[in-house]
C-alpha cells in the first residue's frame, strides 16, 4: 500500500529517490538511464501504474515521455525517510541500553556506528556486543 495511509515499498521508494534528484524518462524511452541508476526497467514498469495512480509521480508526453516527482510523491518520500530515522533512531535509544550495561567500549562504539548508520539492526548490534565479551 502507498502513503499516505500506508508505506512505500522498497521499489516505490527508490524511484522517488531517483524521481527527487531529477526527472527521468519513461522505461521505455531509455533504459540505459535505468540501468546505470542498477534498476530493472521491467520492475520500474510494474510499479509505476500504482505510483502513477496515487499521484505520487506524473507522466509527461504520453508513453514515452518524461516521470517527474509530484508535490504529493515529495511528501511521501519525506514521511519515509523520517519513519526510517525515527526508526533508527529508537533502536539507537534501545542500544544504549546495552552499552549502559557494561558493554566493552570498542565493540560497544562500533556497533553503534553501524546501528546509527543503517548498517544493523538493533538485533545485530547487541549480538555483536555480546559475543565479544570483554575488549
Amino acid at each position: 500500500m502507498l502513503v499516505p495511509t500506508g508505506t512505500l515499498s522498497p521499489l516505490h521508494h527508490r524511484l522517488l529517490r531517483e524521481l527527487d534528484l531529477c526527472d527521468l524518462p519513461a522505461p521505455d524511452a531509455d533504459i540505459a538511464s535505468y540501468a546505470v541508476r542498477n534498476l530493472d526497467t521491467d520492475d520500474v514498469r510494474d510499479a509505476l501504474p500504482a505510483l502513477l495512480w496515487a499521484g505520487l509521480v506524473e507522466q509527461r508526453g504520453g508513453d514515452h515521455g518524461t516521470l517527474g516527482l509530484t508535490t504529493k510523491g515529495a511528501a511521501a518520500l519525506r514521511g519515509a525517510e523520517c519513519d526510517e530515522l525515527a526508526a533508527r533512531l529508537s533502536a539507537v535509544a534501545s542500544f544504549a541500553d546495552t552499552v549502559a550495561r557494561g558493554a566493552a567500549p570498542r565493540p560497544a562504539g562500533y556497533a553503534l556506528k553501524r546501528l546509527a548508520e543503517g548498517a544493523w539492526t538493533l538485533e545485530q548490534a547487541e549480538a555483536h556486543v555480546a559475543g565479544s565479551g570483554g575488549e
